[in-house]
């Protein structure tokens, strides 16, 4: 699958629009499923704009933010990947 960082910024668009809803709770329905989790689990610790983004989010909401470090790696914080 070819999945770029813009496909994934065009998916959250389009929830957005479809569900009428913030780009927080787009990503909670996004990563709502299991095979998209495992997609981005499998980008921020390969592609360097997808990490700055988790770390970023990390930076931002602390011990609420959808993911942690785990040594040099990045994980969900949850298994479902929700805040």
């Amino acid at each position: 699958m070819d999945f770029r960082n813009r496909d994934f910024l065009e998916l959250v668009k389009l929830t957005r629009v479809r569900f009428d809803v913030s780009i927080d709770e787009a990503h909670d329905l996004i990563f709502a499923d299991a095979a998209m989790r495992r997609l981005v689990a499998w980008r921020v610790n390969h592609d360097p704009d997808c990490r700055r983004q988790a770390l970023d989010d990390i930076r931002r909401h602390g011990p609420r933010a959808r993911f942690v470090r785990d040594g040099d790696r990045l994980a969900f914080r949850k298994a479902d990947g929700g805040r």
